[in-house]
C-alpha cells in the first residue's frame, strides 16, 4: 500500500495533465471559438469586396442603371460566396455538435480547413474580376472543392470507429453525415465541367447549396 501510495504522489501535475489528454483528447471550446472568428473575417472580408466593385474615380458621370447593371455579377457572387460561407459554419457546428473531443490530428485539420475558409474571399474576388474567364471561375470551384472534401476527411476521421464521438451514435447518422459533405464537392465538379461552356452557369449551382444542405441536415441535427 505504501509503495502504491509514493508511486501515486510521485506523479507530477504535467504527467497527470499528459495522461489525460491521452484518455479523453482536448476540449473543444477554443477551436470551435477560433472558427467562429476565422468564418466572422471571410464573411466581413466578402462584404468589404463587394461595397465598391469599381474604382470611386471611375463612377464620375456614369449613369446610375449603368453601375448597377455592371455590379451584377459582383453582387450574385457576393450573395454565392456568402451562402457558402454559412452553409460551412452550419456544417461545422453541426459536426462539432456530435464530435466531443478533439485530438491533435483532428486540431491540424481542423486548422487546414480554416485555412481554406479564410482564402475564400481571395478566390471569389478572382471569379468575380474576371467573371467571363472560365480559369478565374475555375480556381473557386477548385477550391470549393477541396474544402468540402476536407470538411469529408475530418467527419469521417472522427467518426471512423466512433473515434471522438459519442459511442452510440447512430451508424444513420454518420451515413448522413459523409453524404451532407460531399455535396458541395458533388456541385463543384459540375461547376467545372459547365464553367468550360458557361461560367454564369458554372457558378449558379451553388445556389442549391443552401437548399441541399438544408434537407440533408435536419434528419441529424
Amino acid at each position: 500500500m505504501q509503495g502504491d501510495m509514493a508511486m501515486g504522489e510521485s506523479d507530477s501535475p504535467e504527467k497527470s495533465l499528459k495522461r489525460t489528454e491521452a484518455t479523453i483528447g482536448f476540449g473543444k471550446n477554443r477551436i470551435e471559438s477560433l472558427t467562429d472568428g476565422i468564418f466572422a473575417f471571410g464573411m466581413t472580408l466578402l462584404v468589404l469586396g463587394a461595397g465598391y466593385p469599381f474604382a470611386v474615380e471611375t463612377l464620375a458621370g456614369r449613369p446610375v442603371s449603368q453601375i448597377l447593371m455592371q455590379s451584377v455579377p459582383d453582387i450574385v457572387l457576393y450573395v454565392i460566396s456568402f451562402l457558402i460561407l454559412a452553409t460551412f459554419w452550419v456544417s461545422h457546428h453541426t459536426q462539432f455538435h456530435h464530435i466531443r473531443y478533439i485530438d491533435r490530428t483532428m486540431l491540424w485539420l481542423n486548422i487546414i480547413i480554416l485555412m481554406f475558409i479564410a482564402f475564400i474571399p481571395f478566390s471569389s474576388s478572382i471569379a468575380g474580376v474576371f467573371p467571363a474567364n472560365p480559369l478565374a471561375a475555375g480556381v473557386l470551384e477548385v477550391h470549393l472543392l477541396l474544402t468540402g472534401l476536407l470538411f469529408h476527411i475530418q467527419w469521417r476521421y472522427a467518426t471512423g470507429h466512433h473515434r471522438l464521438v459519442n459511442p452510440n451514435l447512430s451508424p444513420f447518422i454518420i451515413r448522413r453525415g459523409s453524404e451532407v459533405t460531399l455535396i458541395i464537392p458533388a456541385l463543384s465538379c459540375i461547376g467545372l465541367v459547365l464553367a468550360l461552356f458557361s461560367v454564369p452557369y458554372g457558378l449558379a449551382v451553388y445556389v442549391l447549396v443552401p437548399p441541399l444542405y438544408y434537407l440533408r441536415l435536419k434528419r441529424i441535427q
